[in-house]
């Protein structure tokens, strides 16, 4: 009988059982006894005997934690738990390590691991030169803080206003005085402190020769004594210098005067005098401005507030309407120097009240100013010229203007310009202006070096004292 099934795809499913091969006797099993079985593995009896002889039956039971307890744990868990009970062994080199062999709480091994990393000779002397360069920055250099996060330091930073202000405040006393300066403080016959020379010095300008230029003539004497003036005596002419409380010297003076009628100002002159509420020459003006409109020299020594300035503005416009007009290129005519700024300003406020009577140009030039602005105004022309000497002399060798038309120069406060150190450029404009000028010179005080000057500058000066 054929095994063939139909609908196999003609494939033969016949399977002969009679073919296998016989089944293998049954392996004996080891005896009891035996630690290892014939195939070298460890038998039964022996991994129960070993995991019975190793069981602690007293440990506690190990809790199975789940993932949330994992993780809300402070992070000690068997870990620790296990080697809590181990003793602490430092680490060798370190402080606790020494501590712990003075102590004899260690071991040879121990002992010998540390005398392995003892530092050799030159670790030791590098050590010692960081720490004496820590001590000589001021102490011990502070461990460096890891920035903290989040911190912007363009905006939590401190600027600089802020590094100002607390250092004021740590510092109140700051700048108030300079422990560094020695110089002492001098004061003058009133106890007004002498303010010290600047440290800033001005070259004064070249010498000049005046015979090789050449100079026009003008008229220094407009001066007409009244007749009721000259008709008193000496001795009238004394008590009057008296009464006014001056003291005249000097060759041939004029005689003090008691009334601005006896100027012989003009009316326009007289009507600004008036619109000025000046009611009675001063003591000053009395016998200054008679002096000065004889074309002489004059030494007044007055004090601030006397009347001066006006003692020699109203002789200069008289002087200065006398003379011709400015052509382009023409310097000043009338020049007076001031040591400060603020005396500068107070003199040109008062030259051109007065000025603007005769239509005359006024400028004043003194340091702090802006000099592009000050060299224009005395390009565009000025009969009167207010200024400090440093600052003339920048505008002279800045060719703004010249002194070659001065012939009316006034120096106030000398005694002043001299304690701030101006002598040299003072004596420098003077020598610059023409020899035949008419000068006068008004100080508070007439000391050695203001008469050295006087004897210098001027020629036959009268003296006036107040």
């Amino acid at each position: 009988m054929s095994n063939y099934k139909p609908g196999a795809y003609g494939r033969n499913y016949n399977y002969n059982y009679s073919s296998a091969p016989p089944r293998p006797a049954a392996v004996q099993p080891p005896p009891p006894g035996a630690q290892k079985s014939k195939h070298g593995y460890s038998t039964m009896s022996s991994i129960a005997s070993g995991a019975l002889a190793t069981y602690n039956f007293n440990a506690p039971k190990r809790k199975i934690r789940t993932e949330e307890e994992y993780f809300d744990s402070d992070g000690e868990g068997e870990e620790g738990q296990s080697g809590a009970g181990m003793a602490y062994i430092p680490a060798p080199g370190s402080p606790s390590a020494s501590d712990r062999r003075r102590a004899g709480g260690g071991s040879a091994s121990a002992a010998k691991d540390d005398s392995d990393s003892e530092e050799d000779t030159l670790d030791a002397f590098m050590a010692s030169i960081e720490q004496q360069a820590g001590k000589g920055k001021g102490g011990k250099a502070s461990a460096k803080k890891p920035p903290a996060k989040g911190v912007r330091d363009d905006i939590e930073g401190e600027d600089d206003h802020e590094s100002f202000f607390r250092y004021m405040e740590e510092n109140p006393n700051a700048g108030t005085h300079n422990d560094e300066s020695d110089q002492e403080i001098e004061y003058d016959a009133e106890g007004n402190p002498i303010v010290p020379v600047k440290s800033k010095y001005i070259d004064p300008l070249p010498p000049i020769d005046h015979t090789q230029l050449k100079y026009e003539d003008f008229v220094k004497n407009f001066y007409i004594e009244p007749d009721d003036i000259g008709a008193l005596s000496l001795l009238e002419i004394d008590q009057l210098r008296h009464k006014l409380g001056i003291k005249v010297s000097g060759p041939l003076p004029a005689r003090p005067v008691t009334s601005f009628a006896h100027f012989g100002f003009d009316e326009s002159l007289m009507k600004a005098i008036r619109k000025m509420e000046y009611t009675q020459p001063t003591p000053i003006q009395s016998q200054a401005v008679p002096v000065a409109l004889g074309g002489r020299d004059v030494i007044g020594i007055a004090k601030t507030g006397s009347g001066k300035t006006a003692a020699f503005l109203w002789p200069m416009l008289v002087h200065i309407m006398d003379q011709p007009e400015l052509r382009p290129g023409d310097g000043p005519i009338g020049l007076v120097l001031a040591p400060t700024r603020e005396l500068s300003q107070q003199i040109y406020s008062e030259a051109k009240r007065f000025g603007k009577v005769y239509n005359i140009h006024v400028v004043c030039c003194y340091g702090g100013g802006s000099k592009w602005e000050q060299s224009k105004a005395l390009e565009a022309g000025a009969e009167i010229v207010v200024a400090t000497p440093g600052r003339m002399i920048d505008m002279i060798k800045m060719k703004a203007t010249n002194l070659l038309r001065v012939t009316y120069l006034v120096m106030d406060e000398a005694d002043k310009m001299f304690n701030m150190g101006f002598e040299p450029q003072v004596r420098s404009i003077c020598d610059h202006v023409r020899p035949d000028r008419q000068t006068l010179l008004f100080s508070a005080t007439f000391k050695k070096r203001v008469e050295r000057l006087a004897r210098d500058v001027l020629t036959d000066p009268v003296r006036i004292v107040q």
